[in-house]
């Protein structure tokens, strides 16, 4: 039977990924997709990379340039822009009013944010 799980990601721990970027990892118990709820502040660490998963990025509140092999795309609230396997992007944020809240989607799942983001909150557990 297939897993069931709900939650609120304004109730879970912030995980910090770089200067300038922490995230929430949510719905882990899903098979074939890995979500994320990023925030990133003014003056973020740009780190221009690849995976083999597709992904669609969707800004929930603020502004960014979202670079995708080679060509900034601005987004703002409600926009989203989608990602090729192993196509070179990144964010960057610079003149953003607030944090911009970003939530990323991918396929297939990435197991390394699922175990990562758990061993965060273990951690975070074993603090309280």
């Amino acid at each position: 039977m297939a897993k069931i799980a709900s939650g609120n990601w304004n109730e879970s721990p912030w995980q910090e990924v770089r200067k300038g970027i922490t995230r929430v990892v949510f719905g882990m118990e899903a098979d074939g997709v890995c979500c994320t709820i990023g925030r990133v502040e003014n003056g973020n660490e740009v780190k221009p990379h690849t995976h083999p998963n597709e992904q669609v990025a969707l800004v929930l509140e603020g502004e960014c340039d979202y670079y995708v092999d080679g060509v900034p795309y601005r987004l703002t609230p409600g926009s989203w822009v989608t990602v090729p396997s192993n196509v070179e992007h990144y964010i960057h944020v610079y003149d953003s009013p607030v944090p911009c809240m970003q939530m990323d989607i991918f396929t297939p799942d990435r197991p390394e944010y699922t175990e990562s983001y758990s061993k965060f909150l273990e951690e975070v557990k074993k603090e309280k």
